[in-house]
C-alpha cells in the first residue's frame, strides 16, 4: 500500500447551456431546471480558490482528481503536474451516462485508474483556508473521523437523503451486530475528543440496531479497500444505485462507505468539527462568513448555497470572491 494521499473533487458547471439541455432532456418534468431550485447548480466562481487553498495550505497532497462530465473551467491548467482530469466516462460504464446523480460517481471512486489507496473526498463548497496537516485526515494508516450514533430526522417528503440513510443502514445492520462492534471498539465510540456529542450514542444504546450515524458535510478520508470490501458483498445493490441518472429513494450513497469503516473501527478518533466552520448562505449571518474567511479562524469552511434571490447572489458573490482573494491572492499551478 502506498502512503500518498490524493484529493478528489467533483464539479459541474450548471450555467453551461449544453449541460442544461442534456439535463432537461433526461430529467422528469418536476426536476427540470426551470422548476428546481437554482442553488443546486449555481456557480459562485469560487472553484479556483479551492485549488489555491489546497496548494498553499495542504502542499503535502499527492494528486488532485478533478471529476466532471467533460466540462472544464476555462482558467484550468490541464497540464498541471499534480492534476488528473477525470471524465465520468473514464470510470462509469457508458450505458449509464449521462448521469446527473452524484451517488454513482461517489460509489465508484475506487475504480478511478491510478488513485492512491488513501484519498480525501471533497465537495466543491468546502475550502481549505489555513494550514492543515496530513494528520487531520490520516493517522496510523487509518482515516480520521468521529463516530456518533444518530437518528434519522423527519424532513420534507421531497428530501431523498433520509431514504438513503435507511438504505445504507440496512446493509450495515445486515452485516454487523451493533453491540458486538461497540464493545470491540468501545474507546472509538466513547471518546473524550467527541465532547457532549457522544451523548447521542449513549442515549441510543437501548436500540439493538444502528439507526444512523451523525454525518457532517465535510471532507471524508477513505481507503480504497473499504469500497472494494462493500462492493464484494453488495455489488448487485450498489450497481442498481450506479444505474440511476437522478437520485432515487432506492439509492445508497458514499455515507455507506464512511459508516462501514466507522462501525468496523477502521479509523482514528478525532473531532472532525473542531477545525471547520459550516454555514448556509441566506441563513447564517453573511458578515460572520466573510470574517471567518478573512481572519482564517478555521482550517476549512463549508459554504452551503441557500434559497437566495438574484439580488442577494449579486450582492454576496463579489464579497465572497474578495474575501478569498484577501487570503489567496496568488494563482496556483492549476491556473493558466
Amino acid at each position: 500500500m502506498n502512503n500518498n494521499i490524493d484529493f478528489i473533487i467533483p464539479w459541474v458547471d450548471g450555467n453551461d447551456p449544453k449541460w442544461q439541455k442534456s439535463f432537461n432532456k433526461f430529467a422528469p418534468i418536476k426536476d427540470r431546471l426551470n422548476v428546481t431550485g437554482a442553488e443546486r447548480y449555481r456557480d459562485w466562481n469560487l472553484l479556483r480558490f479551492w485549488f489555491r487553498g489546497v496548494e498553499k495550505f495542504a502542499p503535502w497532497f499527492h494528486k488532485i482528481y478533478f471529476i466532471t462530465c467533460g466540462q472544464k473551467p476555462e482558467w484550468l491548467n490541464l497540464h498541471a503536474e499534480r492534476l488528473v482530469w477525470i471524465k465520468h466516462e473514464d470510470y462509469i460504464p457508458k450505458e449509464y451516462l449521462p448521469v446527473f446523480n452524484v451517488n454513482p460517481l461517489e460509489l465508484n471512486l475506487h475504480k478511478i485508474k491510478g488513485l492512491s489507496d488513501k484519498f480525501v473526498y471533497f465537495n466543491d463548497d468546502t475550502f481549505i483556508i489555513n494550514h492543515i496537516s496530513e494528520q487531520r485526515f490520516f493517522r496510523d494508516g487509518l482515516p480520521c473521523d468521529t463516530a456518533i450514533c444518530n437518528i434519522i430526522s423527519p424532513t420534507a417528503t421531497t428530501n431523498i437523503a433520509p431514504y438513503m440513510y435507511v438504505n445504507n443502514m440496512s446493509y450495515i445492520n445486515d452485516h454487523f451486530n451493533k453491540y458486538e462492534q461497540m464493545r470491540r471498539n468501545f474507546r472509538k465510540w466513547f471518546n473524550f475528543k467527541y465532547g457532549t456529542a457522544q451523548l447521542r450514542s449513549l442515549m441510543l444504546l437501548p436500540w439493538p440496531n444502528f439507526s444512523n450515524l451523525l454525518e457532517q458535510h465535510l471532507p471524508n478520508a477513505y481507503l480504497k479497500s473499504t469500497f472494494e470490501e462493500i462492493w464484494a458483498l453488495y455489488g448487485e445493490e450498489l450497481l442498481q444505485s450506479s444505474m440511476t441518472r437522478f437520485r432515487e429513494i432506492s439509492n445508497c450513497n458514499q455515507w455507506l462507505m464512511r459508516d462501514w469503516r466507522l462501525i468496523k473501527g477502521e479509523f482514528t478518533p478525532i473531532d472532525i468539527t473542531a477545525d471547520s466552520y459550516k454555514c448556509i448562505l441566506g441563513e447564517d449571518k453573511f458578515e460572520t462568513i466573510i470574517k471567518h474567511i478573512k481572519l482564517q479562524k478555521d482550517k476549512m469552511i463549508c459554504i452551503n448555497d441557500g434559497s437566495l434571490t438574484l439580488e442577494q447572489v449579486d450582492y454576496m458573490k463579489p464579497l465572497l470572491i474578495d474575501a478569498f482573494e484577501s487570503i489567496l491572492p496568488e494563482k496556483s499551478s492549476f491556473e493558466l
